[in-house]
């Protein structure tokens, strides 16, 4: 069995880009008042409608961990738009992007070791040519620079209900751990990253144990700081990425937008921002529920 890697520079899935409706249009869609109108609710397009649900790509499920409302427009809507930290992390992932040639077998082939890996890929494994070896930049062991390093690998798992583009994959032997590239800094949590991060690195090494690796831990190389940060796969992590897949797919199913946020500081640096509009549709519900409450 080989496992295919992909070209699409752009993410696991294409999507079809949708119109933006105007703030009344959405406002339209809520009701009014907030609700969904039964007789306005949004008709998917005959592409939307025929979309599979069956497979969730992993990065919408960060984005959905991160915002419900963002994950449905991205997902269901096909809506994207870029900003410079969209754009920063296109650039970061630059060189992960680029297939390689390398030959991935799967965990039941009977020959597993591994071809030595090039100087140029244990660089990469450190964060590229733009990132070179430091005092703060992790070293690796003898024993990780004999690992097999396969780069923007595309795997499934229909069990689990997931796609995804793993930006790197270590293997040893039988053993697999995937590495997922983050443009900014490692952020000071007791977790050592934010929950859609370890969801969607959890979500991958799903991926990878359905396919037959066994997979304990995933990585977090966050380019910024150059530090790789180690995810245990534990029983709470698993059980918190499976709830909001399903969460999610029950969301995508439906037929109307999630609401906004409400003053969050997560929608100014959202590239979607101005598709979503947070604070004008919360505006327009709030005038609604005034008017209604004088009549």
């Amino acid at each position: 069995m080989m496992i295919q890697r992909s070209n699409d520079l752009n993410g696991e899935v294409e999507t079809p880009k949708a119109s933006v409706s105007s703030i009344s249009q959405q406002f339209d869609d809520l009701g009014g008042d907030g609700s969904p109108a039964s007789n306005q609710l949004a008709t998917p397009s005959p592409a939307e409608a025929s979309r599979p649900l069956d497979l969730i790509p992993v990065r919408m499920l960060n984005e959905f961990t991160y915002c419900k409302r963002l994950g449905y427009l991205e997902f269901v809507h096909g809506e994207w738009e870029d900003n410079f930290e969209t754009k920063q992390g296109t650039f970061g992932h630059r060189r992960v992007d680029k297939p390689d040639r390398k030959e991935v077998k799967s965990p039941e082939s009977s020959d597993q070791s591994p071809e030595p890996d090039t100087p140029s890929d244990q660089q990469e494994q450190l964060g590229g040519e733009d990132f070179p070896t430091s005092t703060d930049a992790p070293t690796p062991s003898p024993a990780e620079a004999s690992r097999l390093h396969a780069r923007s690998i595309d795997m499934s798992a229909p069990i689990e209900g997931l796609i995804a583009k793993l930006d790197l994959l270590e293997l040893d032997g039988n053993k697999a751990t995937p590495v997922d590239y983050k443009r900014g800094r490692a952020p000071k949590v007791p977790e050592k990253a934010y929950e859609p991060e370890r969801v969607q690195i959890c979500a991958q090494g799903l991926i990878l144990r359905e396919n037959g690796y066994q997979c304990d831990e995933g990585v977090l190389y966050f380019i910024q700081s150059k530090k790789r940060v180690v995810i245990p796969f534990d029983d709470e992590l698993v059980a918190r990425t499976r709830q909001l897949l399903a969460e999610f797919r029950a969301t995508a199913a439906d037929t109307y937008v999630p609401p906004p946020l409400v003053d969050s500081p997560k929608c100014p640096r959202c590239s979607l921002v101005g598709i979503c509009l947070p604070d004008e549709v919360v505006f327009l519900q709030a005038e609604a529920g005034n008017v209604n409450a004088d009549l």
